[in-house]
């Protein structure tokens, strides 16, 4: 969901650039500045897209135990809940004032962005400390999720 949320909020913010250009002699997209803000959107959708296929891949496929494949599950949902609501406020700012303006996605983005690090148990409360249980197990093996568990971690 978040990563769906990231794509529309880039796609209305690429749309706005093209489209507008402050009354100057080019689209706000040929400046370098705006080019910047939407490069660093784009690239945290794409950064919480891979994390999130891998974390599916992860809990079907493995490597690792349950709990490692749980403990990439449970980062992908902090980590790219978190981004969302960054990444629409990020648009909000680079596109401005026109944001707000009742034809843009962005209040509505926003509003569901927001929703994302408190629903189904929220980051801090409850999914964090899921992570901080996983970490303090004597069997703990913080890349198995990764790498495979290690040869400590298997005896």
């Amino acid at each position: 969901m978040s990563v769906g949320i990231m794509r529309a909020a880039f796609d209305a913010a690429l749309a706005f650039a093209k489209g507008d250009n402050r009354r100057g002699a080019v689209d706000l997209l040929s400046r370098q500045a705006f080019a910047d803000l939407l490069s660093g959107i784009k690239m945290q959708t794409e950064a919480c897209r891979a994390l999130t296929w891998k974390a599916a891949n992860c809990l079907e496929q493995g490597p690792g135990d349950y709990d490692a494949r749980r403990e990439l599950a449970l980062s992908a949902k902090i980590f790219c809940s978190d981004a969302c609501t960054k990444v629409v406020m990020e648009a909000i700012n680079a596109v401005g004032i026109s944001a707000y303006d009742t034809d843009k996605p962005f209040a509505s983005l926003l509003n569901t962005a927001m929703v994302l690090p408190i629903f189904d148990g929220g980051n801090v409360g409850i999914r964090r400390r899921h992570m901080q249980e996983l970490m303090a197990k004597p069997t703990y093996d913080a890349w198995a999720s990764t790498y495979g568990p290690t040869s400590s971690s298997s005896s």
